[in-house]
């Protein structure tokens, strides 16, 4: 059965809530996987527009602000943004969490960063993406963990240009970029992490610091949670890399219409699988 006609079956099954209220989702960039998802959605419960985003923490800005119903948001950005700026916070709930991001940091096999320890020590230089981007806020909360990271130097890059120069790292640390940080669903089609796979120079490297998985106590658990990722025989450690992983989660202002949050969740309860095709 088609993608569209199994959606509008299910949509039928909820019943529309385009007469009872119109809705915004605030998602992600035209190409992620967030704005996908707010897409799904709007299908399944009729009355949703999808606003593009630069990510979590605007998404969450919006919310806050009266801008948007509904947002899909990392919750370690949930958690920074909580401590950044609780009364906003308070404005916002947790509905449901969607599926595993997990943290991804490559290195240059003859550069100055070969393992975790490296980065709490003076001298490395790591790029997380842009600043205010998913991985910059999940290293700013990482720091906050572990506040050993906070020795290593940030390079608000990241994508082709930042591996150009980690493929020139050398133990001096002179390309000015010793490690990539990104942050994704473990996939070992992954665009970065083939560029790592295909390219002899560069590898991976375990991040499975115990403060990292730290309680979180508003949701009652650690935001972090420890898997290993996927990878190719002979790459990387065999049985796979051991990383933390956070959920990624749709989030709700508090005050928004209880019969919109109620469809939305029947949607993650009953039908999710659906939401994230």
């Amino acid at each position: 059965m088609k993608k569209s006609i199994l959606i509008g079956m299910l949509a039928g099954l909820l019943g529309s809530s385009t007469s009872l209220y119109a809705y915004d989702i605030t998602t992600g960039s035209a190409m992620g996987s967030y704005i996908k998802i707010g897409q799904n959605l709007a299908k399944l419960v009729e009355g949703g527009n999808v606003l593009e985003s630069k990510g979590s923490i605007e998404n969450l800005e919006r919310l806050a602000a009266g801008k948007a119903d509904i947002g899909i948001v990392q919750l370690d950005a949930y958690a920074w943004f909580s401590s950044k700026s609780p009364e906003k916070a308070a404005k916002i709930e947790v509905m449901g969490t969607l599926y595993k991001e997990c943290i991804h940091i490559a290195v240059n096999k003859n550069g100055k960063v070969q393992s975790e320890d490296d980065l709490q020590q003076e001298g490395a230089t790591i790029a997380v993406g842009k600043q205010g981007s998913g991985a910059a806020v999940t290293w700013d909360y990482m720091m906050k963990l572990e506040p050993g990271y906070k020795k290593s130097a940030v390079v608000f890059k990241g994508g082709s240009r930042a591996f150009a120069k980690l493929l020139l790292s050398d133990k001096k640390g002179t390309s000015g970029i010793d490690a990539i940080m990104w942050v994704t669903k473990p996939n070992l089609q992954d665009k970065y992490l083939k560029i790592v796979m295909d390219n002899p120079k560069l590898t991976m490297i375990e991040v499975n610091d115990k403060d990292l998985n730290d309680n979180y106590k508003p949701l009652g658990r650690p935001i972090y949670e420890f898997q290993s990722l996927p990878t190719k025989d002979g790459l990387f450690n065999k049985g796979g890399l051991k990383v933390p992983c956070v959920d990624a989660a749709l989030v709700a202002r508090s005050d928004a219409d209880d019969d919109l949050l109620d469809k939305v969740s029947d949607v993650l309860l009953s039908y999710k699988t659906s939401l994230l095709k």
